[in-house]
């Protein structure tokens, strides 16, 4: 480009600078940051565990109760609680109340959900489904000193009829939760 002959090229040996390719060459990264940002914004809030499932069923509420290496699973609506089992209809939402009455812990069901911290004092939300009935393993996923690691539990989604069954079996049990027996549970 830069010979005697060619007269029509400019030759500019001190050039360093030209606003036109610096915009060019940043504004593609720019578009990348932006379009990457707005979709780690979007999918961030579609799956927030806090978020309650848009369906048209009515939601199972269970609160859930990390203690001393057990945890507890009360159902309000249906007037029942259970140790270390949970049971829910497939195809429905379930909205978990999760707390804490002992060293902060983490409710965790790998195949079904993500861990979400329970803490005492403090109530944090979980929202899931299961698409199908099945069993799930749920554990203990903190730390939370000697015996943690024995604090497991068995979530199981059955068809609607047949956790009708197992409310109103649960409802026969002559065991009560009063505030005693929880103090008993507790210990």
């Amino acid at each position: 480009k830069y010979r005697a002959s060619n007269e029509k090229a400019k030759y500019t040996p001190d050039w360093g600078h030209s606003t036109r390719v610096e915009a060019w060459v940043w504004s593609i990264p720019c578009i990348i940051i932006v379009i990457l940002a707005i979709v780690t914004w979007k999918t961030s809030h579609d799956l927030d565990p806090f978020q309650p499932l848009k369906m048209d069923k009515k939601p199972v509420v269970i609160q859930v109760v990390a203690l001393d290496w057990k945890w507890l699973f009360i159902y309000p609506e249906q007037n029942i609680a259970t140790v270390n089992y949970v049971q829910f209809p497939e195809k429905t939402p379930i909205n978990f109340e999760i707390t804490a009455d002992a060293p902060m812990n983490s409710f965790f069901i790998p195949q079904l959900a993500g861990q979400i911290y329970a803490m005492p004092g403090m109530e944090t939300q979980l929202h899931v489904i299961a698409e199908d009935k099945s069993t799930y393993d749920g554990i203990s996923a903190n730390y939370s000193g000697s015996g943690f690691s024995g604090m497991k539990f068995i979530a199981q989604s059955t068809s609607q009829e047949e956790f009708d069954q197992w409310v109103n079996m649960v409802r026969q049990s002559p065991s009560k939760l009063s505030l005693d027996e929880y103090n008993i549970l507790a210990k």
